[in-house]
């Protein structure tokens, strides 16, 4: 769940808001003038993002050769898979 409240109100409940991240695994954007301006996070939230991202990156060049892969049909099927398994044993 997002949450946007104006920094004013945040300065008020920031004990509050702190737990509410951490317990719920959540996000509270504060807004300055309409606008958001910050956003506080647990860090285990933010650990998750800055993982997911670093995978992202560094896995960008194997996506892109294995769509390519799929493209010229250079791949094996489950089917294919099960069968030569089959047949080895």
């Amino acid at each position: 769940m997002i949450q946007a409240i104006p920094v004013t109100q945040a300065r008020k409940d920031l004990l509050k808001l702190v737990d509410q991240v951490d317990n719920e695994y959540s996000r509270v954007d504060l807004t300055k003038n309409g606008k958001i301006r910050a956003t506080l996070v647990s860090p285990d939230y933010l650990d998750s993002l800055e993982e997911t991202i670093y995978s992202l990156k560094n896995s960008k060049k194997d996506i892109l050769a294995a769509e390519k892969e799929i493209v010229e049909g250079n791949f094996v099927t489950l089917a294919e898979v099960k069968k030569r398994l089959k047949d080895v044993r």
